[in-house]
């Protein structure tokens, strides 16, 4: 996936997210907005994972013995 597509669905998902915690804090519906910052540090979470890079298998000082 591209680095665009996956930002701008990331964006999308926290927005809409944000827009559906907010309206249940206001019709007092806290466990709704509970779950809806859980989903928010959830993207976060992810979005970061998925742009971290990570040690390949390929490392030379850990495959000569």
């Amino acid at each position: 996936m591209k680095l665009s597509k996956r930002y701008l669905i990331t964006i999308i998902a926290g927005l809409i997210l944000a827009a559906l915690a907010g309206l249940s804090v206001f019709k007092g519906m806290e466990g709704l907005a509970s779950a809806c910052v859980a989903g928010i540090m959830t993207i976060l979470t992810t979005y970061i994972w998925g742009e971290t890079k990570r040690p390949s298998n390929q490392n030379t000082n850990e495959n000569e013995k």
